[in-house]
């Protein structure tokens, strides 16, 4: 999964959604182009009562040095989370979901070699995505996390060979669940997850500026033919 997704939905909608009883940060605003070790929110259960919270994204494990946030943190893969010294102890004891509207991916383009044309991806349904996810918190303060990516669907892989690993209604109970301290059963509950119908398309080249925000960054875009053995 490449570092950029879409949330742009707002509290009520990610409320009703994610049946949210206590807001422990104020939501940022509905964004189109959030980018690594920025703001994000996340819904976890604590103590039994489903919450919404706000992290930035990128893992900063809880043994760092260091409260730098690393972008190199902000997937984990679901093949080695459970082994992973960065990843293991949040997987265990401190699991989240990440609301989105959709995220994208880039794939290099036949007429223009070496530029990647990027494509956005979202639920046929048009309801709010939830991505598995796992967060830290630095020495009492510093909120962090990172989303789970697993090979990807036969929706996906013609443009990228990952993607998030992406939650039915029944799996978020599931992922949420502060009772289960099994790392293993956790993540192979995700394994049987119920496939999420998706659809994708070209969107502008816009979205390659961070800075960049907006609606017409999720509008869909003529684009030149593809090559669909390069992925981004």
């Amino acid at each position: 999964m490449c570092g950029r997704y879409a949330a742009s939905n707002d509290l009520a909608e990610i409320s009703s959604e994610f049946a949210i009883e206590q807001v422990l940060a104020g939501l940022p605003e509905p964004r189109y182009n959030i980018a690594p070790t920025l703001p994000i929110a996340v819904v976890l259960d604590l103590k039994s009562k489903r919450s919404l919270d706000v992290m930035s994204w990128g893992l900063v494990p809880n043994w760092a040095e260091s409260g730098e946030i690393n972008s190199n943190l902000i997937n984990a893969r679901i093949e080695t989370i459970v082994s992973k010294p960065s990843f293991r102890d949040a997987v265990r004891y401190r699991r989240c979901v990440i609301p989105a509207s959709g995220w994208f991916e880039w794939q290099t383009t036949l007429k223009s070699v070496g530029k990647k044309q990027p494509y956005y991806f979202q639920p046929e349904s048009g309801r709010l995505l939830a991505f598995a996810g796992i967060y830290e918190i630095w020495q009492g303060h510093l909120k962090t996390a990172a989303i789970i990516t697993t090979d990807a669907n036969s929706s996906v892989a013609p443009i990228h060979d990952r993607m998030p690993v992406l939650l039915s209604k029944e799996n978020i109970a599931h992922w949420l669940d502060e009772q289960n301290t099994d790392s293993g059963l956790a993540v192979a509950q995700l394994t049987d997850r119920t496939e999420i119908k998706l659809k994708s398309f070209p969107v502008t080249t816009d979205l390659n500026n961070v800075r960049n925000q907006g609606v017409h960054l999720l509008q869909p875009v003529s684009t030149p033919a593809t090559q669909p053995t390069l992925f981004g």
